[in-house]
């Protein structure tokens, strides 16, 4: 015969403390769960968002090129998009920091901090792969 669990000895006790803490400790972790999820999901539809206002997609960035190095493409993505797209636009379609300023409304002087500052972020992340 099993014993019914009425809350009234020691161990009836302590296992419905156990029981509490154990659904709490669920329940938070499971909140914590959906939070990250929805953060993650607004942040990538930020960085969308973000690409977008600079007219480019995720695609056509790489479209047309030969990949010689994949580590390079990862970290590229990993910059932020206003980094990605000024870096892209100097080096692969080679326009000058004026055209980029003009294209993001920024400075010419602050485009080409941007730029080298992404420049030396993926020269310390390219070391780091190796």
């Amino acid at each position: 015969m099993v014993k019914r669990n009425d809350g009234t000895s020691k161990e009836d006790i302590c296992q419905n403390q156990f029981t509490a803490y154990v659904v709490l400790a669920v329940k938070r972790k499971r909140q914590a769960y959906i939070k990250k999820k929805m953060r993650d999901k607004e942040k990538q539809t930020k960085t969308e968002e973000e690409l977008s206002k600079f007219g480019i997609k995720e695609d056509d960035v790489w479209h047309g090129l030969e990949i010689q190095n994949e580590e390079l493409v990862i970290v590229m993505q990993q910059l932020k998009p206003k980094e990605h797209f000024i870096v892209v636009g100097y080096v692969l379609r080679r326009k000058t920091f004026k055209e980029l300023a003009q294209e993001t409304k920024l400075t010419e002087r602050t485009v080409a901090s941007i730029y080298y500052r992404s420049i030396k972020k993926l020269r310390t992340k390219m070391e780091n792969v190796k």
